[in-house]
């Protein structure tokens, strides 16, 4: 025992006394506020989300490409008794070269998974589970990239099920042109050990697009794009296979912090298990469960700076045969002493309001 203590210790020693390492820390701080009118759906209850996140962060980093990164989300629901509602484990690997980026263990999806759209993850989703545990490799960035990610999301015991995600992603750009596609398979399984009354499933969606995209360093920022959405739903204990597929379109477009965002999907109704599984096997957009939908989100960017975004939304809902709204406003700042690429500061006029 003494023996493994003093090799413990000697590694942590040697990791210390590295030439070119550099502490890193990062406080984060988001909050939340979703207010979603849906009294006239079927698929989903009406609800607000309202939410605070506190994200301390710390590590060591060496040889300009490695680093091991700690801390803890800490999650406040405005009028709870509770000081902090959630608590949550972030602790990983990072290696990051111009080129590649790899991390395993326990950290944020959001930073990982920007370009999912929400037809794969809920924005309660997206609200109250940021952190993916597993592995992130990616090659590549920004207009150019190919990812593949592992997220182990419950471990199974007596009582609870396993399930795990695994996922594709990627984008080739020439010119104002592009191609994308993510994609990813949940697998449902069943407690350990076994229990006959739980069977596996499976619930695997790809989109594919393609499409033209035009940014400016001042002004107007639009896209356009159309796809594809497939699926495969399974449930192998009940014996039951659905394979959903449906056309997509996107736009958008910004100007002066003014933007809207605006996804189409038409085609076969998704989630056909749902009354069985309901958000244990779906995590994607619950509208999905029509045969047409639209969504058309606005915004306004109220602060955008190197270190301090907010955006308020009012996003429409177009489904059933009614139009429904969800309201929602959006906070982000940290603190760090990370390298990364500076993000250019927008001012636009009613910024100065906060001045």
């Amino acid at each position: 025992m003494r023996s493994k203590i003093f090799y413990l210790f000697a590694a942590i020693g040697s990791l210390l006394s590295l030439q070119a390492q550099e502490y890193r820390w990062r406080l984060g701080f988001e909050y939340f506020f979703d207010n979603q009118e849906y009294e006239k759906s079927s698929y989903i209850d009406p609800q607000t989300m309202n939410g605070i996140w506190l994200q301390p962060l710390a590590g060591i980093s060496w040889d300009s490409a490695h680093a091991l990164l700690g801390g803890v989300n800490l999650l406040k629901i405005p009028g709870t008794d509770e000081v902090a509602d959630k608590a949550e484990l972030v602790l990983y690997y990072q290696y990051e070269t111009p080129k590649v980026l790899f991390r395993a263990g326990s950290f944020s999806s959001i930073e990982a998974l920007p370009n999912y759209s929400d037809f794969f993850f809920s924005d309660s989703v997206n609200n109250f589970m940021p952190l993916m545990q597993g592995f992130f490799w990616q090659i590549g960035k920004e207009r150019n990239f190919f990812n593949a990610w592992m997220d182990w999301t419950g471990y199974a015991t007596p009582e609870a099920r396993e399930n795990f995600f695994l996922g594709l992603s990627g984008k080739v750009s020439k010119g104002i042109f592009f191609g994308d596609f993510q994609s990813y398979l949940f697998h449902y399984a069943g407690t350990h050990p076994g229990n006959p009354a739980y069977g596996v499933s499976e619930h695997m969606q790809l989109m594919t697009s393609a499409g033209i995209e035009y940014e400016s360093e001042n002004s107007f920022n639009g896209l356009f794009s159309v796809g594809l959405l497939a699926g495969l739903e399974r449930d192998r204990k009940a014996d039951l296979s659905y394979s959903p597929v449906g056309f997509t379109a996107r736009a958008d477009a910004s100007f002066w912090g003014f933007g809207t965002e605006n996804t189409f999907y038409v085609g076969d109704a998704r989630m056909r298990l749902y009354s069985q599984y309901g958000s244990e096997l779906y995590w994607g957009n619950p509208f999905l469960r029509g045969s047409a939908y639209l969504q058309s989100k606005w915004y306004v960017g109220l602060i955008e700076t190197e270190r301090v975004s907010a955006r308020l939304n009012c996003n429409l809902h177009f489904t059933e045969g009614n139009m429904l709204f969800q309201q929602t406003l959006s906070v982000s700042a940290s603190i760090d002493n990370f390298s990364r690429p500076e993000r250019r500061t927008a001012r636009y006029p009613w910024m100065k309001i906060f001045q």
